[in-house]
């Protein structure tokens, strides 16, 4: 009977178990936010979501003074000698650029400077005066670059802050080259800092850094840092804005050239009540040159413009000896740094793993310049809370809407913050991560699905168990999974069906009617190996009715072949019977016919409205049962109709064609197979493929010669039930037919 439906209160238990057990999961998944469990992942949707469209081009402002191999080949090793980069600095105020900056280190004297230092104190102990010598060796290296900084007029040098982390935290003893001095002028700080006391101590910042020489300090129009910080994930995707030094606010090298590039006004940047943290550049008039966003601790999001190259990387040597158009370098700002493998200064960015540092460096300012950044908040409290939201509306829609709309739920809110996620990015330029809610909101519905679907199979659960000993799993599981099937009524189905019955089960009951329990435990032991047999080729077993089974193949649930498991399905019985026969006296004289028939039926409900079962009705199951009770006429184990035969796959079976059949009750002809057993199991089919021969002969007209065929073959087995069926017949006949047709009014 169909089952019922659960009540009211079992209904608002089920929900507030639910909801109890949604609220675990979201404090189990919150936690792993809270220890950035999804961190990583996060990183990589961010970066498949920034880069999924295509990149903004460059503006065309920066240019890159690559210090490559084909420099190092004509200029010798790396670092040139500083008058190599004085007369560099030169040409660069001959090409009229605009702005430039060194993304190398100057932080040691000039070789060639040293020497000549060494040279005048010997000079000066021998009596020379300081101002003579220097008369006689010339300009120092190191000088000539910086007069030559000083006449091109806006250049920028850069240095490197020690171990970058929260404002002076890092540990441990001063790199070597590294000093905790401050060294004047001071590198170039924000003219005015807005930032909450409580935020200071969590900014980036280091006790030391590593300047360039004094001479060349004093000489740069300014100072920036290069020093890049990556993710947790080893991945550079942010610059580091402001970084804390000697109490100042230090700015990296990027935005020291824009400074310059406006005209040395202002630098400000103000960590609003609010979260509206900004960096803003003013011209030398206080006008606003440049405004951008960072996140609350400095970061600013790089906006990569593509692979390594885009950027133009103009040879340090091409610039040197002047092979540039002067158009190409006239008002741009020149960024200068390595680009050989060699020299180092390469990272992992999301535009691939090894890319150099200076043109990292070139795709923040062209960020900046172009008002194209990216917020990417430092803390995860909004992703946080959007996990909270979503995971709270799941648990609220799993524990009281029904399943399909609980489903419904998790896509509209899934794709609701993909989208919202996606509106941000491209029209807010704020990239917020989806890894931790959509994680939140899926891991809350698989727990609350499996929870509902363990809850609302008990009772599913109950009837299998109940109905397991009276029905095939197949019709129970047709049952309890589609109750709507629970109806009067059957579909057309094209099956196969059997019927086996035990030879001669009244004169056997009549000989242990004295014991009727031992007959009763021999039936059931034969009942439960040849219906065990049944079950393991898909089949079900519809009736049971004293000695005699009947089961179908095809219906409920579609069985491949079902013709052929049902022809396997009688030999694995006629198989399991020989078993019994040799080792349990009580079936030594047991033996059993089955007939097999495929075609066309009604399956479904049949019977009345309050007590009904699943059945099969049609000639088909006729015929099987017609079969069966012609094994008795013809002393067969197994007959089949010859449309199961032509469904089963050819040479698998040894068997004879005994003729066309007319059984009481239909008027047409069937076609008859008996089936010996498998090709393989160790039958000699030597008998039967002379019997074979004898219906060719037959066929042919060959009456005499199938006479003669009859006769050998009737010496050769005398006992065999075709063979006395067909010399009956041959002996009524005067004239042979050419096939053999056997008619029986009775059963």
């Amino acid at each position: 009977m169909p089952a019922k439906k659960p009540s009211r209160a079992g209904q608002f238990k089920f929900s507030v178990w639910a909801f109890l057990l949604g609220l675990g999961v979201l404090a189990g998944v919150y936690w792993l936010n809270y220890k950035t469990f999804f961190q990583n992942y996060d990183y990589l949707t961010d970066d498949a979501r920034m880069y999924f469209h295509a990149t903004t081009k460059p503006l065309g402002v920066v240019k890159i003074a690559a210090i490559d191999d084909k420099s190092i080949a004509e200029l010798g090793q790396w670092p040139f000698r500083r008058s190599i980069m004085a007369e560099f600095e030169r040409k660069l105020a001959e090409y009229k650029v605009a702005v430039v900056g060194y993304d190398v280190l100057f932080s040691e004297q000039d070789n060639f400077d040293a020497a000549r230092d060494s040279l005048i104190e010997r000079m000066e102990k021998s009596g020379v005066t300081k101002v003579t010598a220097n008369e006689m060796l010339g300009q120092g290296n190191d000088e000539a670059f910086a007069d030559a900084i000083k006449t091109q007029g806006s250049t920028i040098l850069g240095y490197s802050l020690g171990s970058l982390d929260a404002n002076g935290r890092t540990k441990g003893i001063v790199e070597t080259g590294f000093t905790s001095d401050l060294i004047l002028p001071a590198p170039l700080s924000y003219n005015l800092a807005r930032i909450p006391g409580g935020l200071v101590r969590q900014l980036y910042g280091s006790k030391w850094y590593r300047p360039p020489t004094p001479l060349l300090n004093q000489a740069a129009y300014s100072t920036g840092y290069v020093s890049i910080d990556s993710d947790q994930d080893g991945v550079m995707r942010a610059q580091i804005m402001v970084a804390r030094f000697h109490d100042g606010n230090r700015v990296p090298l990027s935005l020291a050239i824009l400074r310059a590039l406006a005209g040395g006004g202002n630098l400000m940047i103000n960590f609003g009540a609010l979260g509206d943290q900004k960096v803003t550049i003013a011209t030398a008039q206080g006008q606003v040159a440049a405004e951008f966003p960072v996140n609350e601790y400095g970061q600013m999001l790089v906006k990569f413009r593509g692979v390594e190259g885009t950027f133009p990387h103009i040879s340090f040597t091409d610039i040197l000896n002047h092979r540039v158009p002067d158009a190409e370098l006239r008002g741009k700002i020149i960024l200068v740094g390595a680009t050989a493998r060699a020299l180092g200064d390469r990272f992992v960015t999301p535009m691939g793993a090894d890319f150099p540092g200076v043109e990292i460096h070139a795709n923040a300012i062209d960020n900046i310049l172009q008002n194209d950044v990216i917020v990417r908040p430092a803390s995860n409290n909004l992703e946080s809370l959007w996990g909270l939201v979503l995971g709270l509306l799941m648990v609220t829609a799993a524990s009281f809407l029904p399943a399909n709309f609980t489903a419904m739920t998790v896509l509209v809110l899934g794709g609701s913050y993909t989208l919202i996620a996606r509106q941000m990015l491209w029209t807010n330029h704020r990239l917020i991560g989806i890894v931790y809610p959509l994680v939140m909101l899926v891991s809350t519905y698989i727990v609350m699905a499996g929870f509902r679907y363990y809850e609302e199979n008990k009772e599913k659960r109950y009837l299998r168990h109940a109905f397991e000993h009276y029905l095939h799993p197949s019709v129970i599981a047709s049952v309890v999974d589609r109750p709507e099937g629970l109806k009067l009524g059957g579909e057309r189905r094209t099956i196969s069906v059997l019927f086996a019955d035990i030879v001669n089960y009244t004169g056997l009951s009549e000989s242990m009617k004295s014991d009727p329990a031992a007959l009763v435990t021999m039936l059931n032991e034969y009942m439960t190996k040849m219906t065990d047999r049944i079950l393991e080729s898909e089949g079900v077993v519809d009736k049971i009715r004293g000695d005699g089974i009947m089961a179908f193949w095809g219906a409920p649930n579609d069985v491949p072949n079902h013709a052929q498991a049902a022809i396997d399905a009688a030999l694995a019985m006629l198989t399991e019977l020989k078993r019994l026969n040799e080792n349990d006296p009580r079936f030594k004289h047991v033996d059993i016919g089955i007939g097999i028939a495929t075609g066309e039926a009604i399956a479904g409900n049949f019977g009345g409205a309050n007590r009904f079962d699943y059945s099969v009705i049609g000639d088909t199951v006729n015929l099987a049962s017609r079969l069966e009770e012609l094994t008795r006429k013809f002393k067969s184990h197994l007959l089949i109709s010859r449309e199961t035969f032509s469904r089963a796959v050819a040479g698998r079976y040894i068997r004879r064609d005994i003729g066309l059949v007319r059984v009481k009750g239909k008027q047409e002809k069937v076609p008859v197979v008996e089936i010996i057993g498998h090709a393989n199991d160790g039958v000699d089919p030597a008998f039967y493929n002379r019997f074979a021969h004898l219906t060719e002969l037959l066929h042919d007209g060959k009456a005499d010669d199938a006479r003669a065929t009859l006769s050998n073959l009737q010496q050769e087995n005398p006992t065999d039930g075709v063979i006395h069926m067909y010399a009956e017949r041959f002996a009524e006949l005067k004239e042979l037919p050419r096939e053999m047709v056997f008619e029986f009014d009775t059963k």
